[in-house]
């Protein structure tokens, strides 16, 4: 007996209709529409919920594809953020770091699993600067920290293009949305590219680095889904690593020699703090008090650096410096500049501290004292020109002597209003100003 034909397969009367030619598509479409308003369909997540012991264990990194640097500081699909002030040679840092990573070899401590392949977007800097940063760097790395030169060529490319591990790219023209689809595009034509080196952040960002709304949509919305692995399958494309500029500098210059040296290094890059939620890693250059003598400081997953002070512990700065025999170049600091530094740290500040002696700080409560009446910002200008010292620096003194019981400090709108206590003016009696 000959089977019945099979019926066709209909996933909604809407289909029925429409291949039937009761409906015209519009008319489906318009049906569909209405339907959703009343029943919306259901919503599913964009990914699937993992228990968390079916993460897999993690691969040695000697045979891990999405491994960048030992111990985890820096995998593939991670961002990380050099930070530094204008002019002290950031460029000459980058290609630096990129020739010794390319070869496998540490940068100052921070050590590659493998030799990698690096592209650097910039753009500051023309080729003739470039190609002379190359060749001091090249020199340097063969005199004071002993490369082969002939690995260092072969890196570069100098003999055969094939065999080059770093690369320049200059992405002229293109910020915010334009500069991502650059990148992914680049990492679609070369996905065997490590490491993708971005000086300056700000000149590819687009946007206003002080907003973290704007931030957010670049790092998390734009860039994240370009170098991530959005299943999280282990197959992240690239690190990605900015080259950024700090906030312009305090103008007390004691606060500026401490400036950027402290815990809260990681925040010294100018904008809003999503900069650090994002980056996996945070590094800065900053002045160390001793011309030419620089911090490099790890101030986000320092733990995972082997860098160990004089005192044998961990740490998370160590001291480098600008080469002096002509050549453009970084090299390690000596047993001298160590010393000098430590000279520069021991001077007394000019920050008066409130387990001091009054001292100098008499001399801004005699003024209060003889000046009554004045506004914060009108002792702040006034002091300032008579002591020549800064604006800044006259607030911190006359908050000192509120802390140690000389001036009371009424808050009057956005400012204090300073008059003397009782101790204050029995200590004024004692001073001629």
């Amino acid at each position: 007996m000959p089977s019945a034909p099979q019926q066709p397969v209909f996933n909604s009367p809407l289909e029925l209709l429409l291949k039937g030619g009761y409906l015209t598509q519009q008319d489906a479409g318009e049906c569909q529409a209405a339907a959703d308003r009343v029943a919306p369909p259901k919503r599913k997540l964009s990914g699937k919920l993992i228990p968390l012991g079916q993460f897999p264990d993690p691969i040695p990194e000697k045979d891990n594809p999405a491994a960048l640097f030992c111990n985890g500081w820096l995998r593939k699909g991670g961002g990380a953020f050099l930070i530094a002030p204008s002019g002290v040679g950031k460029s000459v840092l980058t290609v630096q770091a990129a020739i010794c990573w390319a070869l496998g070899k540490p940068f100052f401590g921070i050590c590659p699993v493998r030799p990698l392949k690096i592209v650097v977007i910039q753009a500051e800097d023309d080729r003739e600067e470039v190609a002379e940063f190359r060749n001091s760097v090249r020199h340097g790395l063969t005199t004071d920290f002993d490369f082969d030169d002939y690995d260092i060529r072969i890196a570069l490319g100098m003999e055969d293009p094939a065999t080059a591990r770093v690369f320049f790219y200059k992405a002229v023209g293109k910020v915010g949305d334009a500069f991502v689809e650059e990148l992914d595009i680049l990492l679609e034509m070369n996905p065997d590219v490590d490491l993708v080196i971005v000086n300056p952040f700000q000149s590819y960002f687009g946007g206003d680095c002080g907003r973290n709304a704007e931030l957010s949509r670049f790092f998390r919305a734009q860039l994240d889904p370009v170098i991530k692995d959005a299943d999280d399958l282990g197959r992240d494309r690239a690190g990605i690593m900015f080259i950024h500029h700090t906030n312009k500098p305090p103008n007390d210059r004691d606060l500026r020699a401490e400036w950027g040296n402290d815990e809260f290094a990681q925040y010294i890059g100018a904008g809003g703090a999503e900069i650090v939620n994002w980056a996996r890693v945070i590094l800065s250059l900053m002045p160390s008090g001793v011309p030419g003598v620089f911090r490099y400081i790890c101030g986000k997953r320092w733990q995972r650096l082997d860098w160990v002070g004089l005192d044998g512990k961990p740490c998370k700065q160590k001291l480098i410096r600008h080469a002096e025999n002509g050549c453009i170049f970084w090299r390690d600091a000596t047993d001298d500049d160590a010393k000098a530094v430590e000279e520069v740290m021991r001077k007394p500040s000019h920050k008066a501290s409130v387990n001091e002696s009054p001292g100098d700080i008499m001399q801004y409560v005699s003024y209060v004292d003889s000046h009554p009446g004045l506004s914060e910002n009108q002792y702040r200008e006034k002091i300032s020109v008579v002591l020549n010292v800064s604006s800044g620096t006259v607030r911190n003194r006359l908050l000192d002597a509120v802390r140690l019981g000389l001036l009371q400090a009424d808050r009057v709108g956005q400012a204090n209003a300073y008059s003397l206590t009782e101790a204050g003016k029995r200590e004024v009696a004692n001073v001629n100003f």
